[in-house]
Formats: C-alpha cells, structure tokens, sequence
C-alpha cells in the first residue's frame, strides 16, 4: 500500500492569465501531459460528505486508484491519499461495473464507513497538466475538461499549507493576479453533474 499526505494550494485563473503565467516561469505547453480522473460515488453522496473522494487515475498506461480523505492526524496538514495499482482489466471493470478491486484502498474506504458495494461510476475529468520543480515544491498548470466545460488552475505542491500558500501569493501577485476560492477537481465536476441534472 502506499500512503501519501498531500499539502496544495490552488487558484482558478482565466485562459489568458494560464498562458500567460506559464511563460512566466518559463514552462513549455509541449510537454503537457494528459491525465483522466474516473469517479467514483455512492447515490447519496456520502463521500462528499465526509470531505472525501474515490478516483482512478489514468496516466502514461497506468492506472492508480487513489482514496483522499481528512487527514486524522492533527499535527499534520493536507489530506492523506491512499493508492493503489491497478491492471487494466481492472480498472475497466470498476468503470463499467463500479466494483472496486479488493485491497487496500477497500480497506480504506471501510474503516472511513464507506459501503464499497454502493459505489458507482459517475464519469471521467480529463486534465491536460504541465508540472515542474519551483520554490521547494512542486507547481502545475492544468487544463480540466469534463461534462461541457473547460476550467484552468495554477496548483502548488509544498512542504507545508504555510509555504504552499506563500508561493502561490506571490506568484499570482507577480503576475497582478489575486487567488480564486477554487475547490478541488472533484468538488467542480460533481457541482456540474448536478447542475445538469437539475
């Protein structure tokens, strides 16, 4: 099993700032690479409710099943992500079935009070991303297309919320920028699923 905390701070930015701040730290659009988000969700929404959410995550062939929740640990910031590999074969029978594979992310998603045998597929968010080292920490650029939409971000990967935060400030104020409240890929795909469903 693996297990990562992860510490990042996000702004939404438009199309024009997005290109715009990519040349700015000298990053090239070449090297992009495509990532889809599969979604997992029980009928009643019970991972949104406590703060989680169930992916599988398709890059470069390979495919991770990643549960992120709170983390429970109060000296720790960020979110604590548990992954797990998965075959192909695998990962197509969860899209078409919504039965996850039994492992550790299972286990997981137990103990948090999760019926796995109610989770379903609920669609894919497809993201364009171009990433590199900066500032002690790791700074993405991501295009995300899902359900008729196309939204851009700036994300930064740091040590801790204090110092994600502190080069995300700065960089957005280089630029005469200032932070978007954003919510996370999954918050905004399922905040359209239900837009057009109502």
């Amino acid at each position: 099993m693996s297990q990562e905390i992860e510490i990042e701070v996000k702004s939404l930015v438009t199309e024009q700032a997005f290109h715009h701040l990519i040349q700015k730290v000298n990053y090239s659009v070449e090297h992009a690479v495509t990532q889809k988000n599969h979604y997992f969700e029980t009928a009643d929404f019970i991972l949104k409710s406590k703060r989680s959410a169930l992916r599988i995550r398709e890059k470069e062939g390979n495919y991770t099943l990643t549960l992120k929740e709170p983390n429970n640990k109060p000296e720790q910031e960020g979110l604590l992500e548990t992954h797990q590999m998965l075959s192909l074969n695998e990962a197509e029978h969860a899209i078409n079935t919504g039965e996850l594979p039994s492992g550790e992310v299972c286990e997981q998603l137990m103990q948090l009070g999760v019926n796995v045998d109610s989770l379903t597929y609920l669609g894919t968010l497809t993201t364009s991303r171009i990433e590199g080292e900066y500032e002690n920490g790791i700074l993405c650029f991501d295009k995300s297309t899902y359900l008729d939409q196309v939204d851009y971000e700036v994300e930064f990967e740091g040590s801790t919320l204090s110092h994600a935060q502190s080069v995300i400030e700065n960089l957005l104020t280089s630029a005469n920028l200032s932070q978007a409240p954003t919510p996370n890929k999954v918050e905004r795909f399922f905040d359209r699923k239900q837009q057009l469903s109502s």
